[in-house]
C-alpha cells in the first residue's frame, strides 16, 4: 500500500494567471511569511528521510513526492506574494531567514523521541496548514488568489492523510496509544509560536535587521491572523486532529474539540491584539 498517491492532473503554478490578483497586506504579510516556511521543503524532507532511512522503499517514495509538492507550494506562494507586491526581495528575505533560523538536522533521530511522536506532530502541522490556507481563501474576494489557497489546503489535506497513514502503520510496532498520541499533538500544537514562524514574519515585514523581539513579533502576527478564523475553520481543523489522536470524530467529541480551538483562538487573537497596544516598542 501506498502512503501517497500521485494525483492526475495536478497543478502547476503556471496554471493561475495572477497579473490582476491584489491582497491587503495582513493577508500579503501572512502569505510572503508561509511562503518562506514552505520554501524550506528540502530541510524538511533531508530530516525526515533520515529518520525512515531504515524503513522500506515506500516510506522515502511518499516523502520525495510530499516534499516535491510542498516545494511546489513555496513557488506558488512566491509568484503570488511577487506579483502583488514587486519590491518582494524573496532571494535575500529567504537567505537572511536560513541564516537565522536552522533546521533539525539530520542525524536520523527524531527530535521528538520517536517515529511515532513525529507522525502526530507532522499530521498536527499538516491539519493546521490546510485549515490555514482555507482560512486565507474565504478572507478574500479574489477568485484567482482564493483558488490558489484552495489548492494549498487540498495538497496539504492529502499531506494529512499520508502521514496519518505512517502513523497508522509505526503505531503496528510502536505501542502509542491515545494518552500519548494526545501528549505529542499538544506538544506541537504548544510550539506554534516557534521562532520558525515568528522569525520569518520579521522577516518580511522588514524588522529582522536588529535584534527580533520574538513575543511582539506574535503577538503582531497572531492578531491580524487569527482574526480570520471561523467556528467552521476550526471545525475542520478539530475533524483531522481527532483523527490524528485516535478519537472518532462523532458529535460530541468534535463539538467539544472545536470549542476548545475556537477558545484558544479567540482568546490568544484577543491578547495578542491588546499585547501589541500596550507594551513597549
Amino acid at each position: 500500500m501506498k502512503f501517497i498517491k500521485p494525483v492526475s492532473n495536478h497543478w502547476q503554478p503556471n496554471d493561475f494567471d495572477l497579473t490582476q490578483s491584489a491582497l491587503a497586506s495582513p493577508i500579503l504579510h501572512i502569505t510572503k511569511t508561509v511562503c518562506l516556511l514552505e520554501s524550506r521543503c528540502d530541510d524538511y524532507a533531508e530530516y525526515l528521510r533520515a529518520i525512515f532511512r531504515d524503513r522500506e522503499a515506500r516510506w522515502n517514495l511518499a516523502i520525495d513526492q510530499w516534499n516535491a509538492e510542498e516545494c511546489q507550494h513555496g513557488v506558488m506562494l512566491r509568484q503570488l506574494s511577487e506579483s502583488v507586491d514587486s519590491s518582494f526581495d524573496f532571494p535575500s528575505s529567504m537567505a537572511h531567514y536560513e541564516g537565522i533560523v536552522s533546521y533539525h538536522e539530520p542525524t536520523g533521530e527524531s527530535v521528538r523521541g520517536s517515529v511515532a511522536a513525529e507522525m502526530v506532530s507532522r499530521c498536527v502541522v499538516e491539519a493546521l496548514a490546510s485549515t490555514l490556507y482555507r482560512v486565507l481563501a474565504d478572507a478574500i474576494t479574489d477568485p484567482t488568489a482564493a483558488s490558489v489557497y484552495s489548492a494549498l489546503a487540498q495538497d496539504e489535506a492529502r499531506h494529512f492523510g499520508m502521514f496519518l497513514k505512517m502513523l497508522e502503520t509505526e503505531s503496528e510496532n510502536e505501542n502509542v496509544g491515545m494518552f500519548g498520541r494526545v501528549k505529542f499533538a499538544l506538544q506541537r500544537m504548544f510550539e506554534l509560536e516557534d521562532s520558525q514562524i515568528i522569525v520569518a514574519s520579521s522577516v518580511v515585514a522588514g524588522r529582522s535587521k536588529q535584534a527580533i523581539r520574538l513575543r511582539r513579533e506574535a503577538n503582531q502576527y497572531l492578531g491580524s491572523l487569527y482574526s480570520l478564523y471561523r467556528w467552521k475553520h476550526l471545525r475542520y481543523a478539530a475533524k483531522m486532529l481527532l483523527h490524528a489522536v485516535g478519537i472518532r470524530p462523532s458529535r460530541l467529541p468534535l463539538n467539544a474539540a472545536t470549542f476548545v480551538l475556537w477558545s484558544g483562538v479567540r482568546i490568544r487573537g484577543w491578547w495578542a491584539n491588546v499585547a501589541s497596544r500596550i507594551l513597549p516598542p
